[in-house]
């Protein structure tokens, strides 16, 4: 296909289609204050937002259950028995895809997947919910609501890694949307695992380097720090060992000189003074110093 013609015609595929309205729904739910403000409560988010919420969270959910099927074969996803299926296709005709309660028998039957009973009960709540939405009048209590919505996210989440082997956050078509998209409790406990995990890991590469070359470390640091500020280099207190003894190496790797230690720590800087302290780079932390100075006031 050239260009001029990919331009002509509308395609997305059906998982994209799947990941769209997901993230159309996150969108809705997760408004730029909420962003601001780094929290929510049930009452913030307006009927608007939990109507398309819904709505989007949902269709996306059932076209992502349709892919798995389609994985698994590509008829799964059609209504019918999967001769009738192919006798259509070949005929030129295209059947209806699958519903929600035929696609759970068909992901059953086919891919051997189920959901627990708590989990269909919750998908039952969102999809009443839906279907009210969409064809009543309604009236639901905002906090359970909510509730139910973040577990349906947790939910979609590990469907996705489970089945699917797709992290959200990372498809092209989210990048606009990272900020809301790690306000989800399930997304960012996963996205902080992993972050976790790869910096420990460099962790443990600085504190290799560090031994093969102490002594000459510490005597450039502290040529370093003289030269540039005019001072005694002056070390961080160590979490394991509680001596001045952490020098950085790196932007945020901490390594502990004292031998009897060597430990080493993740580093963040102080909301208050800037300076480096152990935590995680994302985790809000006041050092030492100036947590005194606070508990002073």
């Amino acid at each position: 296909m050239n260009n001029e013609e990919s331009n002509i015609k509308l395609e997305l595929s059906l998982l994209d289609n799947g990941l769209d309205f997901i993230l159309k729904g996150i969108d809705e739910l997760f408004d730029d204050d909420y962003v601001i403000r780094e929290y929510s409560s049930a009452i913030d988010i307006g009927m608007s937002s939990y109507k398309y919420g819904v709505l989007n969270l949902f269709s996306g959910f059932l076209l992502l259950l349709k892919e798995r099927l389609a994985r698994h074969l590509p008829e799964l996803i059609f209504k019918g028995s999967i001769k009738d299926v192919k006798n259509k296709l070949s005929s030129g005709k295209t059947p209806n895809t699958v519903d929600f309660d035929e696609a759970l028998e068909k992901l059953e039957i086919g891919p051997k997947f189920t959901f627990s009973e708590e989990e269909l009960k919750l998908i039952r709540d969102i999809q009443n919910v839906r279907n009210t939405f969409e064809h009543y009048k309604i009236s639901v209590n905002k906090y359970q609501l909510w509730t139910n919505i973040s577990k349906f996210l947790h939910l979609i989440d590990k469907f996705l890694v489970d089945e699917l082997q797709i992290n959200i956050e990372e498809s092209p078509e989210s990048l606009e949307l990272q900020e809301k998209i790690h306000k989800i409790d399930s997304v960012w406990r996963r996205v902080e695992k992993e972050r976790r995990k790869k910096l420990d890991q460099k962790i443990k590469d600085k504190i290799n380097e560090f031994k093969v070359s102490r002594d000459r470390v510490i005597q450039e640091l502290e040529q370093e720090y003289y030269y540039s500020k005019g001072a005694d280099f002056s070390f961080t207190n160590c979490p394991d060992c509680y001596h001045e003894t952490l020098i950085t190496r790196g932007e945020f790797e901490g390594i502990c000189t004292n031998p009897e230690c060597g430990s080493g720590h993740p580093l963040t800087e102080c909301l208050r003074c800037g300076e480096l302290t152990p935590g995680y780079p994302w985790e809000q932390k006041f050092c030492d110093y100036c947590s005194d100075w606070i508990d002073q006031q």
